[in-house]
């Protein structure tokens, strides 16, 4: 079975492309890659300018969802910049977006109850319809004057995300647990507006944590 594998994808990274080879080029099978015994997933290395750095910061919240949305940001730019891959790329692009918002509101959650005296721990579910209004309440309470508006825009935008992923799954996986599709009648999401909206609320997210945390500075 494995030298049928092998045979099959040295036929794939031989396949002629017109953009990197030209006709009659092959590669050399020394530079397929393939699985070696005694390979390691997580471990430093010489150059260390690659080594992730993790576990240096008490409170990596921020830190987490950040990342997932660097990480979402930067698959919209492959997108944008080549015009390719928009169809496989999707899935991840939106499950990472999602991700962001959730820890992004647990961190606001836990943050803001902090500096209103009354502490809770980071919610264990992924409804994110649940956790934006319970964030919401929050942050009317910290700024009773700011405009309802910004957070009524971000609310719908939320209940949107949360019909169509309501427990974080419909981007992960192609079936529900009852094998029904998981994202049934949608057909078309563009990436470039998907991005343009999400770095919108993550404008005012971002903004209220920094607001909390300045507070809780000087609390």
């Amino acid at each position: 079975m494995f030298d049928l594998a092998a045979r099959v994808t040295k036929a794939k990274f031989r396949r002629p492309s017109p953009k990197t080879k030209r006709e009659g080029d092959q590669m050399n099978d020394n530079s397929i890659p393939w699985p070696k015994k005694g390979d390691q997933l997580f471990k430093s290395d010489i150059d260390w300018w690659h080594n992730a750095c993790l576990n240096f910061v008490y409170d990596q919240w921020d830190l987490y969802a950040q990342g997932y949305k660097l990480a979402g940001d930067l698959l919209v730019r492959h997108v944008k910049d080549t015009q390719a891959d928009q169809d496989t790329l999707v899935f991840p692009i939106v499950f990472l977006y999602r991700q962001y918002l959730e820890l992004a509101l647990k961190d606001l959650i836990t943050k803001g109850s902090q500096l209103l005296d009354s502490p809770e721990d980071p919610p264990t579910h992924h409804k994110i319809d649940q956790l934006w209004s319970q964030c919401r309440r929050i942050l009317e309470a910290i700024w009773p004057d700011g405009p309802s508006e910004d957070l009524d825009a971000v609310g719908e935008c939320i209940y949107q995300f949360s019909e169509k992923d309501p427990s974080s799954m419909a981007f992960r996986y192609p079936t529900a647990k009852d094998g029904t599709p998981s994202v049934p009648g949608l057909k078309h999401i563009n990436l470039r507006n998907l991005s343009e909206v999400m770095e919108r609320i993550s404008s005012l997210l971002e903004g209220s944590s920094i607001g909390i945390y300045e507070y809780l500075g000087a609390k």
